[in-house]
């Protein structure tokens, strides 16, 4: 009697961002299938982080006859299942057994054009079904796809968190990091679990989603010559500068698509997200271009 080894999934995580998602004021959520589909195959959440298992999480799957895989737009953790029955695991899974997984930093643009606090470069962000204990009761979970909420600076962990955190990984784990995901068999809620109340794997199997939103900016059109605008125009002037005209209200950036911004008619160039200009005065930030 043939014998054979079959995996299924065990849980999901998505990572997204509207940067590359979105194709200027057209929003990726609010796109129809097949819209967020072509969008999807053309993004890459590797060109701008490195997702892998700790070195311990690396140990517990290959215990527990777990797979990582990372792919497009994520990581996917698969469990070898029973002979008799495709949603039991071929090991048992203890309700407090947690996956933790680095999330490093490959794109030193990254927070031009990602919605989080410049401030907040360095720190650790934390996402996971279950919260810590040395964290508030009003920490966030990680959401679940299709929650549709972008990810925000309530996510970045305290000091002290951090430091019990950064102490279990080594200097090459370290590198770069700008986040973990951890994920225990059992959740904070029954929503958030893996598995079910026999132990089995969820069906549908469980999925989250890291939603990052793309950064807006005022957009600074410097001039050679003085420019005639009018009230119709989507610039103004700043500070009554007629070389320096900035849009009237903030811009998204977008890898793809173009935002339409008009003077006298004539639509103006979008910037790219390799410079930007915080104004600490105002906590609002600003994209240049040269004209």
């Amino acid at each position: 009697m043939a014998f054979s080894v079959k995996y299924m999934p065990l849980f999901k995580v998505n990572i997204l961002h509207n940067y590359f998602l979105d194709r200027g004021l057209d929003k990726f959520i609010s796109m129809d299938e097949t819209g967020k589909n072509k969008q999807l195959d053309s993004f890459d959440v590797n060109t701008f982080f490195d997702i892998r298992p700790t070195r311990k999480t690396q140990l517990e799957l290959n215990g527990h006859n777990l797979v990582f895989k990372a792919f497009n737009t994520g990581l996917t953790v698969w469990s070898k299942v029973s002979e008799n029955d495709n949603n039991t695991p071929f090991i048992s899974l203890d309700d407090d057994l947690s996956f933790t997984f680095l999330i490093q930093l490959k794109d030193a643009a990254f927070y031009n054009y990602t919605n989080l606090k410049m401030e907040n470069l360095g720190k650790l962000y934390y996402f996971s079904n279950r919260k810590l204990d040395t964290e508030p009761s009003s920490f966030p979970l990680i959401n679940k796809s299709g929650d549709k909420n972008g990810i925000d600076d309530n996510f970045v962990l305290s000091d002290d968190s951090e430091k019990a955190e950064l102490i279990k990984l080594n200097a090459i784990e370290k590198d770069n990091l700008f986040g973990l995901i951890r994920i225990y068999i059992k959740g904070d809620n029954s929503s958030l679990n893996i598995t079910d109340a026999q132990d089995k794997i969820q069906n549908p199997f469980k999925t989250f989603e890291i939603l990052l939103n793309n950064r807006k900016t005022i957009w600074r059109y410097l001039f050679n010559n003085n420019q005639k605008v009018k009230n119709k125009d989507d610039v103004k002037k700043e500070d009554g500068d007629a070389k320096r005209l900035i849009t009237k209200t903030e811009q998204p950036l977008t890898q793809r698509g173009f935002v339409s911004i008009e003077l006298d008619g004539d639509e103006l160039p979008n910037p790219d997200a390799g410079l930007i200009k915080p104004d600490t005065t105002s906590t609002k930030y600003y994209s240049e271009i040269y004209m």
